[in-house]
């Protein structure tokens, strides 16, 4: 009888914590139907809260509030039926000429009375009492803010993760490209070179020649052609500058390349992880790319800043201003990648400019 005593004790405080968690998630949807928003919870497939998450004591502590508003709740509804009930049959009774101790010389008038009074404000109880619990329910199973920053950071880091190894792909595909199909290309390009010399000492001038001599240039201009192509797209895949020497010296090179006069200011902000200099490269360069595209501008500022929780690129522009996603797929790819870093977009794009786009993201640690 002891070992059997102990054992289910034991196993009832193991149990503890999977109970307490199981009846906060139901009670996160069931504040419903007292007329709150459902509470958010842990993340889809986040299991238990651990031991030494605030979260998980926070449940404990709703199961002993739930269990006080289930006394209170129970002990209510015997008192409110007991009181229907006798107030009922002392009426009957009283009526009917018969003494009970249920109804002494009370009035049956005064006894139907209680009785509907009670079932009329029953229900007011019962719905301020759900609503208390709703309330207590909503402060104690609701995450904190240092809770859903938690889980913001989490989120960050997984996509950071998932960039990661998209970059890798990218630079082992940079890498092939360059050493691949880049040389490959060039090495066609000498080949031709030689085969013109060969054409010129071995066919003697004349139609003859001139004919394999354009066929020969034809031949060569494509390649010239598809050597620059791929360049563009290696380039475009990502720039040397950006692997090199960090977000700030790229942004500079993309300024120096635009046909208005620019200004980048990052020199107060150090090395990022490469999938977040990439996405930031890419927006400011998405951004300047719709801003000379539709808007015209006279000058464009780009601006990196950091703090020790988040990372902030604002592009500025004098230009015509109205951007919108509606426009194009541009503005649709920036806020894509600005989610997938867990961050926030904002475009203030007036009719008539100036044009100023944020990308807000939490930095990753």
């Amino acid at each position: 009888m002891l070992w059997f005593v102990t054992a289910f004790a034991l196993a009832s405080v193991v149990a503890i914590p999977y109970w307490v968690h199981g009846l906060a998630t139901a009670e996160r949807r069931l504040v419903r139907l007292a007329g709150f928003r459902p509470i958010p919870g842990r993340p889809a497939g986040a299991g238990l809260p651990a031991l030494h998450e605030p979260m998980l004591w926070r449940e404990v502590a709703f199961a002993l509030t739930h269990m006080l508003f289930g006394i209170i709740s129970f002990a209510g509804l015997i008192t409110v039926t007991t009181l229907i009930f006798s107030a009922g049959a002392g009426a009957v009774l009283a009526l009917a000429g018969v003494e009970t101790a249920l109804t002494g010389d009370s009035d049956p008038l005064l006894l139907l009375l209680l009785g509907a009074g009670t079932a009329v404000a029953a229900p007011y109880v019962v719905t301020l009492l759900a609503h208390v619990q709703g309330r207590v329910a909503t402060a104690l199973l609701s995450p904190q803010t240092e809770e859903l920053q938690r889980q913001v950071t989490s989120l960050a880091r997984a996509n950071i993760a998932e960039l990661e190894r998209f970059e890798a792909e990218r630079q082992r595909i940079e890498r092939d490209l360059h050493d691949g199909t880049q040389q490959h290309l060039a090495t066609s390009a000498m080949r031709l070179g030689m085969l013109e010399l060969q054409l010129r000492e071995t066919v003697p001038a004349g139609p003859a020649q001139d004919s394999a001599m354009e066929s020969l240039e034809a031949v060569r201009q494509e390649n010239e052609l598809a050597l620059d192509t791929l360049r563009d797209i290696v380039h475009g895949l990502r720039p040397r500058t950006l692997i090199d020497d960090g977000l700030g010296a790229a942004l500079r090179e993309l300024a120096r390349r635009l046909p208005v006069p620019a200004t980048v200011d990052a020199d107060l902000v150090g090395r990022f992880s490469l999938p977040v200099e990439s996405s930031l490269y890419y927006i400011a360069s998405e951004a300047v790319t719709n801003a000379i595209k539709h808007a015209t501008p006279d000058s464009i500022h780009i601006e990196v800043a950091e703090t020790l929780e988040r990372i902030t690129l604002t592009v500025y522009d004098d230009g015509l201003g109205g951007a919108n996603s509606a426009r194009g797929t541009g503005m649709v790819g920036m806020y894509e990648r600005v989610a997938l870093l867990s961050g926030e977009l904002i475009v203030d794009s007036p009719p008539g400019g100036p044009t100023r786009i944020i990308a807000d993201i939490p930095r990753p640690w």
